[in-house]
């Protein structure tokens, strides 16, 4: 990983968005693309920092689902499969991210058949992919872990550790630390992992289905009890000040599906883990983007960012078949760490990329293609040649969620 953060001139072919034989009958027509886009590379400038400055660039992104439409467009042969070409236009931002996060939303279990909703099990090429592009920490806990039950959730772990990624939220054994530490840049940075859940006396519940035993394998926190919730992750956070972290990530899978605001729940939790010194959350499940913001701790000491949702990073969920605007867009947060003049490493910069999941026909067959969009949404129609008017409505809604004036939008292009 490059711990330079780039400035990333694109240079990216023709690109149309429209429909999908797979979407309602009142949905647009496909239209197949120019083929420039085969022609024309991505070109990549890097700006380099002054070599004595010491920072760490985290990236993270939303929910990655397959749904059924996804895995047959991805199909390159009997049982084989290829998703490198869903990521390949942001591949640039996250390669050169120093740390990139992702949350998988689904199992990957060989032995079971390809599933998508309301229990996923998805085919492993899409972790092939996710390397390719450059994720290195990969969440796997969430309303989805269980869907494939305990095999699945112990093959999940398996498939991506033996493709090199550290995954946190789930766990083999029982007596595993429930967070991972990275050192970067002489920066110790503490990661933990959680999912909202019901949880009984017993056992914990995940879609409905029970733990089958590996309940204390799974980090799940009370969806209903902030007090609960916030006591679990608690213990977490104080087994990393005990190793010294510089600075404590928690990745979140809570809130309300299909809702633009975050919840209750999700600010008094935020809050709490801001006062207990969490510096970066990052935020999933609504399927929607949410409010990026930075808190201050309650005796105003301390601030840490909220990324309360980061939407839908790759799914098959469109305005066109759920009737929800802003399920295909998604977002990239951004944060720089730096350490400051008392030697405490804060957010020196905080920045982000909308992105928008382009779905077109090319040879008779659909392609899914996850767009960054830049400040200039013309722009980026131009580049990619997509629908400028859901390029546009895509940039304006991630806007009014990130009010807060040191909040930037990341350039990608000069």
């Amino acid at each position: 990983m490059n711990n330079k953060l780039p400035l990333i001139t694109v240079l990216f072919g023709c690109l149309f968005l429209a429909g999908c034989q797979f979407l309602p009958s009142n949905a647009p027509s496909l239209t197949t693309p120019l083929e420039i886009g085969e022609k024309v590379p991505s070109q990549i400038k890097t700006e380099s920092m002054d070599e004595t400055e010491k920072k760490v660039v985290i990236a993270a992104v939303g929910d990655i689902m397959i749904h059924t439409p996804q895995f047959i467009a991805q199909k390159t042969g009997p049982g084989a499969y290829d998703f490198t070409n869903n990521f390949k236009y942001i591949k640039p931002i996250i390669t050169y991210a120093d740390l990139s996060i992702a949350n998988l939303e689904t199992t990957i279990l060989k032995s079971k058949p390809i599933s998508t909703y309301p229990l996923f099990n998805s085919p492993p090429e899409i972790l092939d992919a996710l390397k390719d592009t450059g994720f290195d920490i990969i969440s796997t806990i969430n309303n989805h872990t269980l869907d494939s039950g305990k095999k699945g959730v112990l093959s999940t772990i398996e498939e991506l550790k033996s493709r090199g990624f550290l995954t946190i939220g789930t766990y083999k054994v029982e007596d595993e630390e429930k967070y991972t530490i990275k050192i970067i840049n002489e920066m110790k940075i503490g990661f933990t992992a959680f999912t909202s859940g019901y949880i009984t006396k017993n056992d914990i519940t995940l879609n409905r289905l029970p733990s089958n035993g590996i309940k204390d394998q799974l980090n799940v926190m009370d969806m209903t009890n902030v007090n609960e919730a916030f006591k679990k992750i608690k213990v977490q956070i104080e087994q990393m000040k005990k190793e010294k972290c510089d600075f404590i990530v928690v990745i979140l899978h809570w809130g309300t599906e299909y809702q633009k605001t975050p919840n209750k729940f999700q600010k008094e939790l935020a809050q709490k883990l801001i006062n207990e010194g969490v510096g970066l959350i990052l935020g999933s499940h609504p399927h929607l983007v949410q409010a990026m913001e930075f808190m201050k701790s309650s005796d105003g000491k301390r601030e840490g960012l909220v990324v309360y949702s980061m939407g839908n990073f790759l799914s098959n969920q469109r305005n066109e078949i759920l009737n929800i605007e802003g399920t295909e867009n998604g977002l990239i947060a951004i944060a720089t760490l730096a350490r400051n003049e008392k030697g405490n490493v804060y957010i020196e910069k905080a920045e982000y990329i909308p992105t928008w999941i382009n779905l077109f026909e090319k040879n008779s067959k659909p392609t899914y293609e996850i767009v960054p969009i830049s400040d200039d949404a013309s722009e980026t129609s131009i580049l990619f040649h997509a629908s400028e008017d859901k390029l546009k409505r895509s940039l304006t809604q991630a806007k009014a969620l990130t009010k807060d004036e040191r909040i930037s939008i990341y350039s990608i292009s000069d």
